[in-house]
């Protein structure tokens, strides 16, 4: 698709243990913001010559704890939630270790609410971030 940026040249090598967690970024955490991340990545995105629909997490990989992450990467977000690797891929979702490390995106069927709703389902409830700041 002319004019998106095909996330294959951003992927990275190695496995996804499936117990890793993943900590889904930005808060709140709703429907709505999953579909509204979801439609952003498909219009920046390509997967297997397509727009990729999906959503950015942050992983437990590579040094990275769940406290790190939530310090260092999702300081500004309010809210965050949790799920392993085997539930989202046992839900029936593709997920790819995109551009850094931590970073990974969950592949969604298509940007729509109940494909939203099918993800938000795997992931524990949201849960307030302790290490919320307003500046860096």
């Amino acid at each position: 698709m002319e004019g998106l940026d095909a996330i294959e040249q951003h992927l990275r090598a190695g496995p996804l243990p499936d117990d890793a967690f993943l900590l889904l970024r930005g808060g709140p955490v709703t429907v709505e913001k999953l579909v509204e991340h979801a439609s952003r990545q498909a219009r920046e995105f390509t997967l297997r010559g397509g727009p990729m629909a999906s959503v950015s997490v942050d992983g437990t990989v590579e040094g990275w704890t769940r406290e790190s992450l939530l310090r260092d990467r999702l300081w500004s977000r309010s809210q965050y939630a949790t799920t392993t690797v085997s539930r989202v891929r046992n839900a029936g979702f593709e997920v790819l270790a995109t551009h850094r490390a931590p970073h990974f995106d969950i592949v969604l069927a298509d940007a729509s609410a109940g494909e939203a709703a099918r993800l938000l389902a795997v992931f524990d409830p949201a849960e307030d971030n302790p290490f919320k700041r307003r500046r860096r």
